[in-house]
């Protein structure tokens, strides 16, 4: 049986990689590990680390005769958004195989239809049968991944940075229907529901801890006039957010203040970055703990 382990990293395409690597730079101060132009992607794309969370912002090459129209496409449609979440996995072709079993599509990097068990790289579903496209990859012998050295530390980000990250407290996937979307994180991906709750005329959440390391909120709105509501009748499901957990909100609210960024409060105990404002992403800050978060364990 395959296992599910860290998060590899959470894509976000851009229309400009350099400006917003330069956002990242300034005010997450990031460990950037590659940096580059990949032709069987078809994109150009930088691997950060902000602590124990590593993001690609990646924007389509442009390059004559693009081989891999993929990324392209994403981006003539959706504009800047979040696109994928990537995780390890042990054994790409057992998680291929169940997948399979499933009835679920499958893909290559190249954007072509893989058939179980031959691919032992990584895979990719489509998006639309995941409620967002994921992506498993195995741990190539030759990693660059900074976490997986023996000198890592997250001890910058969490002690002496203003922002005070800890982790990534969740991940938010809007969805239309959150029974289903549980039921294929529960049942197919082996996810552990945490909690459920839910924000009056704004969204019905349920929270499934996913590998090592991950929680991803599935978020059904319950209004068109939310942020989330809007994100899906605009895009469909997909991802949405990152939220942090930080030590101190009100250090990291004054120090996205000093930056010229304008966070909004979410309730008393988290505040928001806007897609305007993060490149088509919304990213949060929470002082709150996620209830029964086994990563407390």
């Amino acid at each position: 049986m395959f296992r599910i382990g860290k998060l590899f990293h959470l894509t976000q395409v851009v229309s400009d990689l350099g400006q917003v690597d330069k956002f990242y730079d300034d005010v997450f101060a990031v460990t950037r590990f590659y940096h580059g132009y990949a032709k069987a992607a078809g994109r150009d794309a930088s691997l950060i680390a902000i602590g124990e969370v590593i993001m690609e912002p990646m924007t389509p090459a442009r390059v004559a005769n693009l081989r891999n129209q993929s990324v392209k496409r994403f981006h003539d449609r959706f504009g800047q958004h979040l696109h994928s979440i990537a995780w390890y996995v042990d054994d790409v072709a057992q998680i291929s195989t169940h997948l399979d079993q499933h009835r679920l599509r499958l893909f290559d990097v190249t954007g072509n239809r893989v058939t179980p068990p031959n691919e032992k790289f990584a895979v990719w579903t489509h998006p639309k049968e995941t409620h967002g496209q994921l992506e498993f990859a195995v741990i190539g012998a030759n990693t660059i991944d900074p976490r997986l050295q023996p000198a890592w530390s997250n001890e910058y980000w969490r002690e002496r940075h203003p922002l005070g990250i800890e982790r990534a407290s969740h991940i938010t996937a809007v969805v239309r229907d959150v029974s289903l979307a549980k039921k294929f994180y529960v049942e197919v991906l082996g996810a552990k529901l945490i909690d459920e709750r839910s924000v009056a005329n704004r969204k019905q959440s349920a929270f499934v801890a996913v590998g090592e390391d991950t929680v991803v909120e599935l978020a059904q709105p319950t209004s068109s006039n939310t942020p989330e509501g809007q994100d899906l009748e605009r895009n469909g499901e997909g991802f949405f957010a990152l939220t942090f957990k930080t030590r101190n909100l009100a250090k990291a609210a004054e120090f996205l203040k000093s930056k010229h960024l304008r966070a909004h409060p979410e309730g008393v105990d988290s505040i928001t970055l806007g897609p305007d404002q993060a490149f088509g992403m919304t990213i949060g800050f929470t002082e709150r703990s996620l209830p029964n978060d086994p990563r407390d364990n």
